[in-house]
């Protein structure tokens, strides 16, 4: 897994941000999300979101999440094509699993494609497991793959 050659900021996103998001979804997911989605989440109580920027302030990586009682749900991740294999996803969601410890959560939950591999073994290697299937999830009629992990897990393995 190589480091990108640039510097990356995180931050939460902006809705100056929206284009960018849009564009990213376009390039990476069959079934992207349109841009009033991301105002919505931008602007939603019980969130965690992370961007990851260029030093330029350009979109590399992003991250929307969402409280649901005790489980922090991660609904988006992704990075740009270019930017792949440099260990992004890996950061966002170990910033996601440090503010769930923060928060007093129990369980982090997501969904992945049963066909998008590269994503399930990253989220196997974090220590996720199968925790269900929703038959015809997306759009085009692929059945998702939940994940969970628990919280304690987090906590015992990072040291946090």
């Amino acid at each position: 897994m190589a480091e990108p050659a640039i510097r990356l900021s995180p931050r939460a996103p902006r809705p100056g941000d929206v284009r960018a998001l849009e564009q990213a979804e376009r390039l990476c997911f069959p079934d992207p999300w349109p841009g009033q989605f991301f105002v919505s989440e931008i602007f939603a109580p019980g969130r965690f979101h992370r961007v990851l920027v260029d030093p330029a302030g350009e979109l590399v990586a992003y991250l929307f999440s969402a409280w649901q009682y005790l489980d922090l749900h991660v609904l988006k991740v992704a990075t740009l094509p270019h930017f792949r294999r440099a260990g992004l996803a890996r950061r966002l969601m170990a910033m996601a699993e440090r503010h769930a410890c923060r928060m007093g959560g129990d369980t982090i939950t997501l969904e992945v494609r049963t066909d998008n591999q590269p994503a399930l073994s990253l989220y196997q290697a974090l220590g996720y497991v199968l925790a269900g299937r929703r038959r015809h999830y997306y759009a085009d009629g692929k059945d998702a793959i939940i994940m969970s992990k628990r919280i304690d897990q987090i906590e015992n393995n990072a040291g946090i």
